[in-house]
């Protein structure tokens, strides 16, 4: 179907001289076109007849009213790129660990920029090191889709006002100078509205004074037959006037002062947001540690949470440890493995051996699961943990009852919770699932049996804003 309406778009593009796309297309009066070059040449050979159109055969005579029809060059200029960007894309791309054959490569690593056959890619589906790389399609032009500016970033979203692919590092700026330029706005606004007051302050009362001067200078002129009288009234008015003089420069002073205060709250703001938005993008740009003891150690390190995964209305916290239920959505770039519906997050490290303990920190009404990396992120209800085949889950609900479920069964535990830190054990090995309540001693809440044979993740999900639901990883064992 996609192949059949392509070949329809490019029939009507296409010039009925050349029989090639349109290249700077003209339109008859008859309501068709063709291209500017292939007009002039069918002009000078029709010196001695009258003009035909080559698609309706009509006559125009020999002088021929024509205009460029921007739209179709638009299109056809659009479809041309698309085209050549199609044709780019049908190149082989071979494996680039494969040194002595040619093996056709099934996926490519953004972060490690090389091409991977099946078999090849085994090691970033299973093993935690390469965990966060994210993998695509093959790309045979993945040196242009670098970007310019960040060399060590790959252009992965479409900017609509620039009209350009941006990377991560990019759209962090943007939304940074966007969100700069709108506190400026709001500071220059009420600066501007501060400033107008003040003025309307002083306007009034200068009227005043010069209202006072007036009936001053009337009451000396009615006076001025006293002629002790008429001194002293005109010390008086001096007096006046010199207050008045002193009230206005006191007035200018506290403007300029208030002006100065105001501006440098300005630039604490933009300094601010700048802050706030650079650590964001360290975060995103420099992994976690990357050193991975062995299971013997029991130290698995630390388990943060996976930006990419968290849903528009969880709120993360920099350190990435602790994610927050919120009303308003977040203004995250669009993601693959994002959460869209259900207000979810998974931690960025997922593991597939040994045994794995986390303690987190909730309140509210939430959920604590393990999940496959697989689990569906845009539908509502299969992307929800416990509601399939690829999650476990123990939920809280705000009030006190605690229920666990898997593939949508639904299993009520009649424990009443203590503490507010739960425990997740995962027993590669057994094949165990448990939840614990940790509490003075450490009680079994409830335990799920599984045939694990993915890579698995922690996961939070957190479903109400009032009382407020908040879930923080605290420990990782």
């Amino acid at each position: 179907m996609e192949g059949t309406e392509k070949t329809k778009l490019e029939e009507m593009l296409t010039c009925p001289v050349c029989q090639d796309i349109f290249k700077d297309p003209r339109q008859l009066p008859c309501g068709h076109s063709m291209c500017m070059s292939c007009l002039e040449n069918m002009m000078d050979h029709t010196s001695d007849m009258p003009f035909r159109c080559p698609d309706c055969r009509g006559y125009f005579g020999h002088t021929i009213a024509v205009q460029k029809s921007y739209a179709l060059a638009n299109i056809a200029e659009d479809f041309r790129v698309n085209k050549r960007r199609r044709d780019e894309h049908k190149k082989h791309v071979y494996c680039d660990c494969c040194l002595e054959k040619k093996t056709l490569a099934m996926k490519m690593c953004l972060k490690c920029e090389v091409a991977l056959c099946k078999e090849h890619v085994k090691d970033h589906l299973e093993l935690p090191v390469f965990t966060g790389h994210p993998l695509v399609n093959p790309l045979c032009d993945l040196l242009k889709r670098k970007c310019p500016e960040h060399e060590d970033e790959v252009l992965r979203y479409y900017c609509n006002s620039s009209r350009r692919y941006i990377c991560n590092v990019c759209a962090l700026e943007t939304k940074q100078h966007t969100l700069a330029t709108e506190a400026s706005t709001v500071l220059r606004r009420q600066l501007t509205e501060y400033m107008d007051q003040r003025f309307e302050m002083l306007k009034e009362q200068m009227t005043e004074s010069n209202e006072s001067v007036k009936k001053l200078q009337e009451d000396i002129r009615r006076e001025r037959h006293k002629g002790n009288l008429a001194d002293s009234l005109v010390n008086s008015v001096t007096v006046v006037l010199l207050c008045l003089w002193f009230i206005v420069l006191y007035y200018a002073y506290n403007y300029s002062v208030e002006n100065q205060t105001l501006a440098e709250a300005l630039d604490k703001q933009q300094n601010r947001v700048h802050h706030i938005y650079s650590t964001i993008a360290e975060l995103l740009v420099d992994h976690p540690p990357k050193s991975h003891k062995p299971p013997e150690t029991g130290d698995k390190g630390i388990v943060m949470l996976d930006l990419d995964t968290a849903s528009p209305f969880l709120g993360v916290s920099t350190d990435l440890q602790t994610a927050e239920r919120v009303k308003t959505k977040m203004g995250y770039p669009s993601s693959k493995s994002r959460f869209t519906e259900a207000p979810q997050v998974l931690s960025a490290r997922c593991f597939s051996t040994g045994t794995h303990i986390w303690e987190v920190e909730a309140e509210g009404y939430w959920d604590i699961a393990v999940a496959y990396k697989s689990i569906q992120r845009k539908s509502k209800y299969n992307s929800t943990f416990g509601m399939n085949a690829q999650s476990w889950s123990l939920t809280h609900n705000g009030k006190g009852k605690l229920f666990a479920y898997h593939n949508g069964v639904k299993s009520v535990l009649y424990e009443t919770l203590k503490s507010s830190r739960i425990a997740v054990m995962v027993n590669f090995e057994k094949g165990n699932i448990t939840f614990s309540a940790v509490e003075p001693t450490i009680s079994q809440l409830h335990e799920f049996k599984a045939e694990l044979n993915q890579p698995l993740c922690l996961g939070l999900g957190l479903y109400r804003v009032d009382p407020p639901s908040r879930a923080s990883i605290v420990k990782a064992l």
